[in-house]
């Protein structure tokens, strides 16, 4: 196992997401955007770390919302 297997690049996850790169770049600054690390002026992101930034954007549908008719 190579030390950085569980890191991937921008264009590696932008891959995996299927989305644009420039998107990985927007999410990751947002306020509470994507976490990321600066290595040797290389941006990555962790495996472990993406998942749960992921599992912290899940919306509940409104329970106090009446269904349509």
């Amino acid at each position: 196992m190579a030390l950085l297997d569980e890191y991937l690049n921008r264009e590696q996850l932008a891959h995996e997401l299927k989305v644009n790169p420039r998107t990985v770049m927007r999410w990751q600054n947002l306020p509470n955007g994507l976490p990321f690390v600066e290595l040797g002026g290389r941006i990555l992101y962790r495996r472990a770390s993406v998942m749960e930034w992921i599992a912290s954007k899940e919306r509940f549908p409104n329970q106090r919302r009446r269904a349509a008719a």
